[in-house]
């Protein structure tokens, strides 16, 4: 039981940190793209 106590914790803190991780990889690929969209005109 012990270690599913200790489990819960890291499980929602991974799942937190993927899901930040993600969307910023995500904002950041925006960025990028609107950039060379604004160079190439």
């Amino acid at each position: 039981m012990m270690f599913f106590i200790r489990l819960i914790p890291v499980v929602l803190f991974s799942l937190t940190a993927l899901s930040l991780l993600t969307y910023q990889g995500i904002e950041l690929t925006h960025a990028i793209t609107e950039l060379y969209k604004n160079k190439s005109q």
